[in-house]
């Protein structure tokens, strides 16, 4: 049983990787538009939260997925726009990729928080 979990989570990071690139690029726009990409990306986050994130390895995904998080909010502000300088289309793609892998980390963000907290507030440890 935890070796079909393992996988599933394995496979769940490879999918939501593989739909955040392509669903970033294909969208061409600067914000995952595609309800099917949305949703694979978001049901992915949280299958890696639960199965592929250890209590070891999460201030890692905490620190990446709030970096994730703010390089999609700065794509809204001009930080991005030397990139809109050289072409429009190539920088609504970055901005839709950065976007799209912030939508992966957020579920999974919020789960490790959470299992963070309650190993945190575990008495006795």
């Amino acid at each position: 049983m935890a070796k079909a979990l393992a996988i599933v989570g394995k496979v769940a990071f490879v999918v939501g990787v593989l739909f955040a690139i392509i669903g970033g690029i294909w969208g061409g726009v600067s914000v995952p538009t595609n309800h099917v990409v949305i949703w694979v990306l978001l049901v992915a986050g949280i299958l890696i939260g639960l199965l592929n994130v250890t209590a070891k390895e999460g201030a890692t995904v905490l620190t990446a997925a709030v970096a994730l998080i703010i390089l999609g909010i700065w794509g809204f502000t001009g930080a991005y726009a030397p990139v809109y300088d050289v072409s429009k289309v190539l920088a609504d793609n970055v901005l839709g990729v950065v976007c799209c892998f912030a939508l992966l980390m957020a579920p999974a963000a919020i789960i490790v928080a959470v299992k963070a907290v309650i190993s945190t507030a575990k008495p006795g440890d």
